[in-house]
């Protein structure tokens, strides 16, 4: 508990030392505004962003993107990773084409995305769907091919369904692994609803950037991406919180 709280406390501090230094260097070397705004710029813009709901707008549009991208390539990659779990001879026979499209850079494929689906939030849902679908599923085929053969004898002792085995075992078993993925997938996620925004959008916070570099507004820019990182590290938080409840049982929870 000692240990949290400590860390904690460096951590605000750390931040406040990166507030001080910004302020400082914007003071004694009297940069410009449109070069590096001081520190309370950006909270003065956030502000009149949120009174214009402007931020309210964009928001909720790239988290509405995420939500649906994220769930879909989530299921779709526990669904394929435990086929190919399961299916040993068509995981080798895939494996050379999952890793090209897993070493692929998948961003690039936003503008294409955006030719094909328009402007609308498909064409972001579809790229954050595929940058999810992979660790996922990766991890899911490492959690159930780690399930040791000594529980799958008991489950037929015991005389439990195909499904029963599918549920208390593989899929419990696979769960740190599956945590790991989509922790993972989380964060990608957010670059690529940023990413697919940027490529062509009508709302969003990708848009914002695109919005605040034609207007050469640092300021603007610097609000956008405050947000984006705060988006991020509440997601992630959230994610952890989650897996500390669903693996309160195993080792590898986090405390």
């Amino acid at each position: 508990m000692k240990k949290n709280i400590n860390s904690k406390l460096m951590s605000f501090l750390f931040l406040v030392a990166v507030l001080v230094v910004w302020k400082a260097v914007v003071t004694i070397f009297n940069t410009p505004t449109h070069i590096l705004p001081p520190p309370e710029d950006i909270l003065f813009k956030f502000i009149e962003l949120v009174k214009n709901s402007v931020l309210q707008k964009n928001f909720m549009a790239t988290l509405e993107e995420i939500a649906i991208g994220f769930s879909s390539g989530a299921v779709i990659g526990m669904v394929l990773g435990y086929v190919l779990a399961k299916i040993e001879i068509l995981e080798k026979a895939l494996s050379p084409y999952i890793l090209i499209f897993q070493t692929a850079p998948k961003i690039s494929l936003a503008p294409l995305f955006v030719l094909w689906f328009g402007l609308g939030i498909l064409s972001k849902v579809v790229l954050i769907a595929l940058v999810t679908l992979f660790p996922v599923m990766i991890n899911m085929i490492l959690g159930v091919r780690s399930t040791e053969k000594n529980y799958y004898n008991l489950m037929k002792v015991l005389k439990a369904s195909r499904l029963q085995i599918m549920f208390k075992l593989e899929l419990m078993n696979s769960m740190p692994y599956l945590m790991t993925g989509l922790r993972v997938a989380l964060v990608l996620s957010i670059t690529a609803a940023v990413i697919g925004e940027m490529m062509g959008s009508r709302a969003g916070l990708g848009f914002l950037l695109i919005l605040g570099n034609e207007m050469y507004d640092i300021t603007l820019l610097l609000t956008v991406i405050t947000v984006i990182s705060l988006l991020s590290f509440f997601l992630d938080i959230g994610m952890k919180k989650l897996q500390e409840k669903l693996l309160f049982w195993h080792e590898s929870a986090v405390k």
